[in-house]
């Protein structure tokens, strides 16, 4: 009788950068923008080779970290669990990281060029070169954390691998960690170049040439060189793997400084209760840069507001993706209600506010966008 052996998924913990998904959509609206501003083909097409790399430059970290910057690879990495497993499953996250860029890229194509010419098929042939740049991406981008594992180790002096980490660190961090600077923007440089080839084959397809021999052969080489790179990543992943995250987390809690909080503002002082100063002084350190989220966001209603014409679908896009990144920390909030009830359970205060939540807060920040949808609908309204 022959015995059934279950392979129980790694276990995973919650991220560090719980809005990963906000660089994608942020960077397809401003490309929305750029594709919406022109109605030349050309200029459309060269838009489309410009703007689909900085697409998936933008959430690129996001969905390669679980390779070896996750929290689990650091806290598995102590048990004998083979490299190739901790490979799969960072893979999962990333093709769902990339799918979601790919996603938001044909998304920015469809608006931006659907907005200036009205043509969906024109649209749709330029999703087509961002798509076969993404199917170029879920390829290689694999490498990039394998060949940042192999080149993450220490290297006995002398190495020619250790003198190139000692190059090119600069000083900028540790010596082990330098090919985290560059692994990235060299793998999706990579990624741009064989795409290069489809893309101008589609290019003269469109224009009217026919289909032949050496326009397959620019989709088929590419192709093979994609595949014996992502046949290739797991083996060089598993070469250093196990050193390189050791390193890697030494070089970030030595960049990250001292674990000392940024001083609060003189006016939280004068917000309501304590548990709601709390949560405001907890949602000012642990969103980036809010009052720079704001400003853009009033900046974006103010010219809606001066202009005369309507708002076009690239303005749409830009502002539903400036509304995004304002509330985006309420879902740092939601996490982190927890960990506030437990701190609150003790005090003496209201049973609310013992949960963790504070329903005023939530509703302050949720109420800027809508105020100013209310003010933009009612300028709208009057204006027709």
């Amino acid at each position: 009788m022959l015995a059934r052996v279950t392979r129980v998924p790694l276990p995973r913990w919650r991220a560090d950068w719980p809005h990963a998904w906000l660089a994608p959509v942020l960077a397809a609206a401003c490309w929305a923008l750029a594709l919406g501003s022109s109605t030349e083909l050309a200029t459309q097409r060269s838009l489309v080779f410009i703007g689909g790399p900085l697409v998936l430059l933008a959430g690129l970290h996001a969905r390669l970290a679980e390779y070896l910057h996750g929290r689990a690879r650091e806290r598995l990495l102590p048990l004998p669990i083979a490299a190739g497993r901790h490979f799969a499953a960072a893979g999962r996250v990333h093709v769902r990281g990339l799918l979601l860029a790919l996603g938001c890229g044909v998304a920015g194509v469809g608006l931006g060029v659907t907005a200036a010419t009205g043509e969906p098929l024109r649209a749709a042939l330029l999703a087509g070169d961002f798509v076969w740049l993404g199917a170029l991406a879920l390829l290689i981008e694999p490498a990039i954390p394998a060949v940042a594992a192999y080149a993450g180790r220490r290297f006995p002096e002398g190495h020619p691998i250790r003198q190139l980490q000692a190059q090119l660190g600069g000083g900028w961090t540790s010596a082990e960690a330098t090919v985290h600077l560059y692994a990235p923007a060299l793998g999706l440089g990579l990624a741009t170049a064989l795409a290069l080839p489809g893309q101008l084959a589609l290019a003269l397809v469109e224009a009217g040439q026919r289909f032949a021999g050496v326009h397959a052969g620019m989709f088929v080489v590419p192709v093979v060189i994609g595949l014996a790179v992502r046949v290739a990543a797991p083996r060089v992943y598993g070469l250093g793997f196990f050193a390189a995250v050791a390193w890697l987390a030494e070089a970030t809690r030595s960049l990250a400084g001292p674990p000392e909080p940024a001083p609060r503002p003189a006016w939280v002082a004068r917000v309501g209760s304590p548990a709601t100063r709390l949560l405001v002084t907890q949602w000012l350190r642990l969103t980036a840069v809010p009052r720079l989220r704001l400003a853009l966001l009033l900046a974006w209603a103010a010219y809606l507001l001066l202009r005369q014409a309507p708002p076009s679908g690239p303005t749409i896009a830009v502002g539903l993706g400036l509304v995004a990144l304002w509330l985006a920390p309420l879902q740092t909030l939601a996490r982190q209600r927890r960990r506030n009830a437990a701190t609150l359970a003790g005090l003496p205060l209201p049973a609310g506010l013992r949960a963790g939540g504070s329903p005023g807060l939530t509703l302050a920040i949720a109420g800027v966008p809508a105020g100013l949808v209310l003010v933009l609908l009612g300028r709208w309204v009057l204006l027709a």
